[in-house]
């Protein structure tokens, strides 16, 4: 009789794996994408805003467009907030002035307590870019 307790005490204890797999999407092709301009995507599901950014420095990113503060659509380097006009060339959130980083994703600004959800990309040999995961900054919000 012992030996079905040990196994429901072996199954109730065993640790659950929490891994979320995600889709590999393609996003754009490079030759789209001109250096300093943003496009923007939906990822991991068709109701979820991504931006694909490229860098001045030549570099792709890639972060969740939803504010980690209170879940609002960000955008890249199109109307700076007050006191950024001069660094255009960030992620905004417009509701409560969040600014973050284009390259880490890293906040900068205002109440936002987390970075930005850094979306892993693959590029290939033809110039395809495609979101595949994340990197960082997870959950989602809103997704918690």
């Amino acid at each position: 009789m012992l030996f079905p307790l040990e196994r429901l005490s072996a199954f109730l204890l065993e640790r659950k794996s929490s891994t979320t797999s995600y889709p590999r999407v393609k996003v754009a092709k490079t030759s789209e994408v001109a250096a300093g301009d943003s496009v923007l995507f939906t990822y991991p599901h068709k109701d979820r805003p991504a931006v694909l950014i490229h860098l001045a420095s030549g570099d792709f990113v890639a972060y969740d467009a939803i504010c980690t503060h209170l879940g609002c659509q960000i955008h890249f380097d199109e109307e700076p907030i007050k006191g950024w006009e001069s660094k255009k060339d960030n992620l905004f959130c417009p509701c409560h002035g969040g600014v973050f980083d284009p390259l880490h994703g890293e906040v900068l600004a205002g109440p936002p307590l987390r970075p930005m959800p850094k979306i892993k990309l693959e590029l290939d040999t033809n110039g395809d870019i495609y979101a595949n995961g994340y990197d960082s900054g997870l959950p989602l919000y809103g997704e918690e």
